[in-house]
């Protein structure tokens, strides 16, 4: 069910996400939806939890420092959307529509990355506050940059941005 709706947002937006066209992509019943999300803002809801939740577990690093480990979360990263076209779609159209779950959501991956860097980090050599925020800001955006130029890139380079050969020789 998330899954379609995810669909669904992702090539046409939330409007298009009423739940009788998830039911109807889902293959479950309309009310079924009602029962369990309520309303459609429920089921979007559902839909930025689920997405979040896959960001916090690709994030978590066991680094032994946090130079590696913004390696290591940039390479999570980079794996995790290029594992998903669908996931990619979907964040797409939240960043460029700057929909509220959009930014929310790109705020959730920047704090996440900020709690890794700082488990991590020495504090001696560590940024904090808006430096440590920046840092983590860049990392988030250097990788959601080409979920956004994808079709650009692969028109610019030859080559799509998320081919498994691509993302490991850029990661």
């Amino acid at each position: 069910i998330l899954s379609s709706a995810m669909r669904i947002i992702a090539k046409s937006g939330e409007r298009a996400a009423s739940l009788r066209a998830v039911a109807a992509a889902a293959g479950v019943s309309h009310s079924l939806l009602q029962h369990h999300f309520g309303t459609k803002q429920g089921l979007v809801a559902a839909v930025e939890k689920m997405v979040g939740e896959r960001f916090s577990a690709a994030l978590t690093t066991a680094a032994a420092d946090a130079q590696v480990a913004s390696i290591e979360i940039a390479s999570r990263l980079s794996e995790l959307i290029a594992g998903d076209a669908q996931l990619r779609s979907y964040l797409r159209r939240a960043l460029l529509e700057a929909t509220p779950a959009g930014q929310a959501l790109f705020a959730r991956i920047a704090d996440l990355v900020v709690a890794q860097l700082e488990q991590r980090g020495d504090p001696k050599t560590l940024p904090s506050g808006s430096q440590l925020a920046w840092l983590a800001t860049e990392i988030v955006a250097v990788n959601l940059a080409g979920v956004i130029f994808e079709p650009i890139l692969a028109r610019t380079l030859g080559k799509k941005p998320f081919d498994p050969g691509v993302v490991a020789w850029r990661t």
